[in-house]
């Protein structure tokens, strides 16, 4: 059997209701994000080959050198509120 405090405490949080999003605000982050997809997925990709250049050194090097040169862009372009943009 539940103490009395922590009874009242659960119904008190079954009153509370959720925090809302003004809907632009959800729209101008929905669209960032499906704009930012693609050069996540470019990165994802970018870093998936070099593991797989793993065992030839300079490749290897090569490949990491090309995923850090991607991240910093998307960083810059990030940062800069790019994808957020009209």
């Amino acid at each position: 059997m539940r103490k009395p405090k922590a009874k009242k405490a659960a119904k008190t949080r079954a009153k509370k209701k959720p925090a809302t999003i003004d809907a632009a605000i959800e729209a101008k982050r929905a669209l960032a994000y499906s704009r930012m997809e693609p050069h996540v997925c470019d990165l994802a990709r970018a870093a998936e080959l070099a593991m797989l250049a793993s065992d030839d050194e300079s490749l290897f090097l090569f490949a990491v050198e090309q995923f850090e040169t991607m991240a910093q862009r998307f960083r810059k372009r990030y940062y800069a509120e790019e994808f957020f943009g009209d």
